[in-house]
């Protein structure tokens, strides 16, 4: 998740362009689709309506990559529609977004990181979906994953359409695990930190399991415990039980493994192999490591290349307890001259069709997109990868957890990430790191509340 301090940005770009805004969950205070733009946009027959599309992804001249698929439905609505035409523009950062939607109505549609839609919602910046995607029969709302809408939704309210969908998953060295007396991947988290110290334990081994590789996951581990991050009121719930299980249980792995500079020298040694041939999974360096599932076609083709068979030296596993959920998401904004049209395009490129087509993935080897119906047809291509397809039969069926949706989540992860690392790296004891992030979360909910 993007780390940058939302505040600062929205305070000092949004205040003034917003506040003409009104609510953003108040359609009735939105321009309607019969409108006629300032800009003479949208007026008699054989006129034809613009929608900008801003994407973060860069252009990109292979065929299968994720841009060049969303040209190619852009270029097929464009060419089916006589009287709405989308322009796609490339390479546009969260600060290109966030600074143009608090003062224009350019773009009319954008991605954006699923965490923001309540704070900008909050600002009158995105466009109340709700009454398009229930209304809209053709659109098929319950063929999504309900826990991507669960990223979409604001006080019951829709404000983003989930486009991608993503989980972390084990993926393990089977000769490792075995050497170590496991003949499967554990199935509960005590049993995990026990396998990961067996497998250090060995002497063919530089890693059992490394927390700190690819990176410090604050969502991932306690999904993995189960806790929560809000009380039923909305406000924090940091210090609990399982909370203090999923970093305390991180610390003790870290200090049994040679030390929080050990840790991060070896993601600095093995981090450069990893979807390599000499990735540290493929080679036994470790047992195994939890892993994006963006990790595993490229793991995948390694092994090929390298000889190390999928199923007979290594594989992949669902994790203990749950496991995390996440999702890119496109939303509109709440300035846009012609809402219907922008539904249109919007409606369009996240279709049961376009999420098919667009689930063949970077040379086909598969991406994982929040419709059912788009897992599904993942499954039955032929050029996608066994563990792939796992993967996309886990994200539809198993059960994920997100970080909660609310106006906050950027100074809450900012107080987690601070506090923790430096609980695990000894700087601070557990106690003080978790009152710490109970405290700086509380403050930035109350000053989100107005309290």
């Amino acid at each position: 998740m993007k780390k940058k301090v939302l505040a600062l940005m929205l305070a000092a770009v949004m205040a003034i362009g917003l506040a003409a805004c009104g609510g953003g969950g108040n359609n009735g205070d939105q321009p309607s689709g019969g409108e006629t733009s300032d800009d003479g946009n949208k007026g008699g027959d054989g006129e034809v309506t613009t929608i900008t599309v801003w994407t973060m992804q860069a252009e990109d001249n292979d065929p299968t990559a994720g841009s060049s698929r969303l040209k190619k439905l852009i270029d097929d609505f464009n060419a089916s529609h006589d009287d709405i035409q989308a322009e796609l523009s490339y390479a546009k950062t969260y600060d290109n977004i966030v600074t143009a939607i608090a003062s224009q109505d350019t773009p009319d549609i954008f991605q954006m990181y699923w965490q923001y839609a309540s704070p900008l919602a909050a600002r009158g910046a995105l466009y109340d979906l709700t009454d398009f995607v229930n209304n809209d029969a053709e659109y098929d709302k319950a063929d999504f994953l309900d826990k991507a809408w669960n990223l979409c939704t604001v006080d019951d309210k829709i404000y983003s359409i989930p486009y991608t969908a993503s989980s972390s998953f084990a993926m393990y060295n089977i000769e490792v695990l075995k050497e170590a007396g496991w003949d499967s991947f554990p199935t509960t988290f005590e049993d995990m930190i026990q396998c990961a110290k067996d497998c250090y334990d060995l002497e063919s081994t530089s890693m059992g399991m490394n927390p700190l590789s690819p990176w410090l996951d604050n969502v991932m581990w306690p999904a993995m415990t189960q806790a929560s991050w809000e009380d039923a009121d909305g406000n924090p719930a940091f210090d609990s039980e399982a909370m203090r299980l999923a970093y305390s249980a991180q610390k003790e792995l870290i200090d049994y493994q040679g030390g929080y500079a050990a840790a991060t020298g070896w993601e600095s040694d093995f981090g450069t192999a990893r979807g390599g041939v000499t990735d540290p999974i493929l080679t036994g360096e470790t047992g195994f490591l939890l892993l994006p599932d963006s990790s595993i076609p490229t793991m995948y083709n390694a092994g090929v290349e390298a000889g190390y068979n999928y199923g007979e030296t290594w594989s992949i596993a669902q994790l203990p307890g749950n496991s995390m959920f996440t999702a890119g998401v496109y939303e509109m904004n709440a300035k846009t001259k012609d809402p219907e049209a922008a539904w249109e395009v919007l409606s369009y490129i996240t279709s049961k069709d376009a999420m098919a087509y667009y689930a063949e993935g970077v040379n086909n080897v598969g991406q994982l997109c929040p419709r059912a119906s788009a897992l599904d047809a993942l499954m039955e291509m032929e050029d996608v990868c066994e563990p792939m397809k796992q993967v996309a039969d886990l994200i539809k069926n198993a059960e994920l957890q997100s970080f909660p949706m609310s106006g906050y989540v950027d100074e809450y992860l900012t107080a987690i990430s601070n506090n923790m690392t430096s609980y695990l790296d000894g700087t601070l004891d557990l106690d003080t790191a978790v009152a710490n992030v109970q405290s700086e979360a509380q403050a930035a909910c109350d000053a989100f509340n107005g309290n």
